[in-house]
């Protein structure tokens, strides 16, 4: 397939509630960081991350980087008094947080190390030394190794399409989350934010979630799987015709809502798109957008639907509603 690398960073789609979360979550860490002993804080923390799960998972993210920023990088910590300037001191040490969380995630840490990396938008096929045949879609990290008692392929970020040369050793795809067996098969195995997809198009997968081994679950030609290293987190489903379209350098939307465009275009262009998925209620989107050009797919939704997008720098991009733009029933671009 033609290589079409466009960047070196893989972006990401962030809500503005998401956000808004992560601040609080900052704010919740810099101020237990300061009084680490204040029981009824740390009640109010505890109280706070059991209210919503995205509290529980942003607050240990922001405690997981708090710690690699303070081993790793020096932060500015002002003298922090009681009162409005200890409010201010924490605040700002909170927005610190945010603004190194954002760029950390950014960073590809552990695909840096693996074997075969593409960029944002890229797609590109490796032909193995058994004759298997693994596409990378953009933005993908992964290890391989033929050498042991099965071939494996280690994703560390992105999406990969298999096709198993038959005989030999078994073929495993791995992730974060857990296998994928192929049993004489071609399949998709995409790793998201928060589970694992697999998309099988002919033959049929065992999917083993780390802490369930001893439980596969098996997924048929045209079938889609959602899971994470417990177990399943939705339940199959049939696999949508356009779900392997990114092969060809195209996505495939029809009567989608436009907070789920953008969060899926946010995979395929570099930096930080984000957007108040409230003020975007209503709006749904039907056509096909390049992954290779994100700019021209951002400029399409534009010219089709009544929103507006902001650069703020290269790498950081808005998606707002129209100034003065009613809230349709229903619009889409046909």
């Amino acid at each position: 397939m033609p290589r079409a690398a466009v960047s070196r960073r893989s972006g990401r789609f962030v809500s503005a509630a998401s956000l808004a979360i992560r601040e609080q979550a900052a704010d919740w860490v810099v101020r237990l960081d300061e009084a680490p002993a204040d029981p009824a804080l740390q009640r109010d923390c505890a109280e706070w991350a059991a209210r919503d799960v995205r509290h529980a998972r942003a607050l240990e993210e922001m405690r997981r980087l708090w710690g690699a920023i303070g081993a790793d990088t020096p932060v500015p910590r002002p003298a922090v008094r009681s009162g409005r300037r200890r409010i201010a001191a924490v605040g700002s040490l909170a927005l610190v947080l945010l603004v190194a969380g954002a760029s950390w995630r950014l960073l590809p840490w552990r695909a840096w190390t693996a074997q075969e990396r593409t960029a944002s938008g890229e797609v590109r096929q490796l032909t193995l030394a058994d004759g298997s045949r693994v596409t990378l879609n953009g933005g993908t990290a992964v290890d391989i190794d033929l050498t042991g008692d099965a071939r494996r392929v280690r994703l560390h970020r992105g999406e990969v399409y298999v096709e198993v040369a038959p005989g030999g050793k078994p073929f495993v795809v791995i992730d974060r989350d857990g296998g994928v067996r192929a049993m004489g098969t071609r399949y998709a195995v995409r790793r998201d934010d928060h589970d694992t997809l697999v998309t099988v198009t002919e033959s049929r997968v065992q999917v083993r979630p780390s802490a369930a081994l001893d439980q596969p679950v098996e997924v048929a030609a045209g079938r889609q799987l959602r899971f994470d290293r417990q177990g399943v987190t939705a339940p199959m489903a049939d696999a949508p015709p356009q779900a392997l379209a990114w092969r060809e350098g195209r996505l495939v939307f029809e009567d989608a809502p436009l907070a789920e465009v953008l969060r899926e275009l946010g995979r395929y262009r570099p930096g930080l798109l984000w957007a108040d998925e409230s003020a975007l209620d209503g709006l749904r989107f039907t056509g096909v957008l390049p992954t290779a050009q994100g700019d021209q797919a951002l400029a399409l939704l534009a010219a089709a639907l009544p929103i507006e997008v902001r650069h703020a720098t290269p790498w950081v991009v808005h998606v707002g509603r129209r100034s003065g733009a009613a809230t349709p029933g229903g619009l889409a671009s046909r």
